[in-house]
């Protein structure tokens, strides 16, 4: 089986350089391939100055990993696409919330947006200036040291209680563990956990009965975030894990709080019955487009 690169989305854009310079770090602490993609409208002008970008960045990325093994694609067509194409053989897709336009027409948030919604892999999108990212948005990128993790602020994951979340649940537990991070599992407890609304593909009851004593729905949602990460913290004892039982009449309200203090949102993203759909469609959508933090998207 062929090895599974970390794909880097770029346009020129400061978040898309910085992007590159993350999935570098990425693929250098996994052990995997660096594969630097660049879209393009028609013509050989916007081409050749693809290319001139891709060149730029592998050259960025072997100049401080030089035993990286870096690869460049420049395509002519659409990002959002192209990304979500090559996201079926990638083992991590890292793109900029914002983009430049211009040649490529890469990352204006809307291309982030739906590649949480549609990539076959985990995608992380990486903020504006003014993150704990800030390292990798210097002018001088030469210098960025690939073997220096992202700074250890906190990882936050939004658990809702079903068993498709888990591996958004490693995947932060992942990344806490390799920037020397703590984790955060935090789960929004206005109602019982989800893994109470019914099985999936259930119709919701009509009248869902309604918590009565609020200590007992935070206990037991207490309970539930004790069981969603007992594996990974099982597999990753050195990392610091704070159950956050979160009071919010909504997912994405809790987490995007949640994530002002935090080096990395995680959420995951999977359907459910009609009821899970509607309360935590919204949440993958929010954190690409307003969390302050790099946020990542993990598909179930």
């Amino acid at each position: 089986m062929a090895v599974r690169p970390v794909v880097a989305g770029v346009d020129g854009s400061a978040t898309s350089v910085a992007a590159a310079a993350h999935a570098a770090w990425q693929a250098h602490r996994r052990g995997l391939p660096l594969h630097v993609v660049a879209c393009h409208g028609p013509g050989a002008a916007a081409r050749a100055q693809a290319q001139a970008l891709v060149d730029e960045m592998v050259d960025r990325a072997l100049a401080t990993a030089p035993d990286l093994d870096v690869t460049g694609q420049v395509v002519a067509g659409r990002a959002a696409a192209t990304l979500a194409d090559l996201s079926a053989d990638a083992a991590l897709l890292v793109v900029g919330a914002r983009g430049r336009g211009g040649f490529t027409g890469l990352l204006l948030g809307s291309v982030s947006t739906h590649l949480a919604a549609h990539s076959v892999c985990p995608v992380i999108v990486i903020r504006p200036e003014g993150g704990p990212i800030d390292p990798y948005t210097t002018a001088d990128l030469t210098v960025v040291e690939l073997s220096a993790a992202p700074p250890p602020w906190p990882v936050v994951v939004g658990i809702d209680g079903r068993p498709e979340s888990a591996a958004a649940v490693e995947f932060a537990m992942d990344e806490a563990a390799a920037r020397g991070a703590p984790l955060v599992a935090l789960s929004a407890w206005w109602m019982p956990p989800v893994n109470r609304l019914g099985p999936v593909g259930a119709r919701p009851p009509r009248r869902p009965t309604p918590p009565t004593d609020a200590h007992t729905v935070e206990q037991d949602v207490r309970q539930m975030l004790i069981e969603a990460t007992a594996d990974a913290r099982a597999r990753h004892p050195d990392v610091t894990v704070d159950l956050r039982p979160a009071k919010a009449p909504n997912p994405s309200v809790a987490l995007l709080d949640a994530s002002t203090e935090a080096g990395l949102l995680v959420v995951s993203r999977h359907d459910g019955n009609v009821l899970t759909r509607r309360l935590f469609s919204s949440v993958g959508d929010a954190a690409v487009r307003e969390a302050p933090c790099p946020a990542a998207v993990v598909p179930e």
